[in-house]
């Protein structure tokens, strides 16, 4: 065992490329970013082959995933032999820690690797599933710092920029990895931990950072708060605002709105506790200020092998056709994960970006787990296209909710919104049947639309939630 993870560490190291600093103004890494796609297979492969005997021998859970495919690493000859190996999926790991707690058997990371070099514990939320605990080690704090890095480079943060992170700085892996890339880069950091939102607004308007870390919702929360308190957000010192959670610059109104209160880019990471904590996708500034289409996320193949899957059968999907995301982690000691089912609907396509990066784009980012997909009446739809109607009304303030009940055996839709304190209530009815139009433009069904006095809804301080289906309470 030992062998072999050695063999793994220095092969990632081999193509850590930069790993002090940027090549240029453009590219942190541009021998790795502006690659053929020949050469990005090249690199894959290499790292696929030692992955799969990596996670054979010091995986149990692989190991027996293997077995009973009647799979061996020997069978995994080149890429295309990927969908020999069976997908992963988070219920197979929260069984796994059922029968082997606390830490199951999915991960690489054993006692005496943990005691010795071991960096620190992330869990996954358990939105949707019981939490699973994931032990890394000190190369993946440096991994996930250094590719964070090309990320933010790519966003246009520079030395010069002073970072201020909303985050609490619990278990959760995105701000640790941004945290650590920006050390990297040379920004200095003001963290927010547990201050209070006021305090915070206090900290922007006093110590001027140029630099936002936090999820969609809180900023635009924050950015209000800012205003309650009598200073102007979009004349802050703010000019980028980066986050991740929760979908954010791919939703087309979200982003406006955000934009427009702070008068700043938003950019977002994208990835998953599991098997991509560090910056599995990514927005580059040509994506966030172009007019033309849909924005992207960049995926970084290099680190990284992305798919997409048939939500049913499982089996890959056409380049081009909407899919589940599926990730190959090929980078981590702790959890090299083999196709882990992200589970989030996206279309990949290889076209470059005008940035010059050559890795392949999510077109339009994630659209939403489809575990989160709802289906009313017979129509599916992700909670993202409701957000993308709400958002796109001035008049409505950041807080709404989706609500889906049943009467008389009829799925019932209903969205709860607050217009802002300067919208009369005797104008509530027609924004109420234009947000109705709106939401049925965009998931072909009528909601009942209720709007409540400014402030009655819970402000999101970190993570959304939005989505209330009391269907599935009876």
């Amino acid at each position: 065992m030992a062998d072999v993870r050695k063999q793994w560490l220095d092969l990632v190291n081999k193509y850590m490329l930069q790993p002090d600093g940027p090549a240029n103004d453009r590219f942190w890494v541009p021998e790795l970013e502006t690659c053929s796609r020949d050469r990005i297979k090249d690199i894959q492969e290499e790292k696929l082959l030692l992955c799969v005997k990596f996670l054979y021998e010091c995986s149990p859970f692989y190991r027996e995933k293997f077995k009973k495919a009647k799979l061996h690493p020997s069978d995994i000859k080149s890429l295309k032999d990927l969908p020999k190996i069976p997908i992963t999926t988070k219920t197979e790991m929260v069984e796994d820690v059922k029968v082997n707690p606390p830490w199951g058997t999915y991960t690489t990371v054993n006692e005496e690797i943990w005691s010795r070099r071991g960096w620190m514990m992330f869990a996954t939320s358990g939105t949707t599933a019981a939490p699973r605990a994931f032990r890394h080690t000190l190369h993946d704090r440096d991994i996930w710092a250094w590719n964070d890095a090309r990320a933010m480079w790519a966003m246009g943060i520079r030395p010069g920029d002073i970072a201020l992170i909303a985050f609490g700085y619990a278990p959760h892996v995105f701000f640790w990895g941004v945290h650590y890339a920006l050390n990297l880069m040379g920004v200095p950091i003001i963290p927010r931990g547990s201050l209070d939102t006021r305090r915070t607004c206090m900290f922007i308007n006093t110590f001027k950072p140029t630099i936002l870390g936090a999820t969609p919702s809180y900023a635009l929360y924050l950015g209000d708060v800012m205003k309650e308190m009598g200073y102007d957000p979009a004349q802050s010192s703010i000019r980028i605002i980066i986050t991740g959670g929760e979908p954010g610059a791919t939703i087309a109104a979200t982003k406006r709105r955000t934009e427009a209160l702070w008068n700043c880019e938003l950019h977002e990471f994208y990835g998953c506790t599991e098997a991509s904590q560090t910056a599995g996708g990514y927005t580059c500034q040509y994506q966030v200020t172009q007019k033309d289409g849909p924005v992207c996320d960049h995926l970084t193949e290099d680190i990284q092998i992305w798919e997409t899957v048939d939500p049913v059968t499982m089996e890959p999907v056409p380049l081009g056709k909407p899919g589940l995301s599926v990730v190959t982690n090929l980078f981590s000691e702790a959890a090299p994960l083999a196709r882990f089912l992200i589970g989030d609907y996206t279309v990949l396509n290889y076209d470059p970006c005008p940035c010059g990066r050559t890795h392949a784009l999510a077109v339009g980012g994630f659209y939403g787990r489809a575990d989160d997909m709802l289906n009313i009446r017979g129509i599916t739809m992700f909670p993202t296209a409701i957000e993308e109607a709400i958002r796109g009304f001035a008049e409505v303030g950041d807080e709404f909710q989706i609500v889906v009940s049943q009467e008389k055996m009829l799925d019932v839709l209903t969205i709860v919104a607050e217009p802002r304190p300067d919208v009369p209530e005797k104008d509530y009815p027609k924004l109420a049947k234009r947000i109705q139009d709106a939401v049925r433009l965009m998931v072909e069904i009528r909601p009942n639309v209720d709007l409540k006095p400014y402030g009655t809804l819970p402000k999101t301080e970190i993570k959304a939630k939005r989505v209330f289906d009391q269907r599935k309470l009876g």
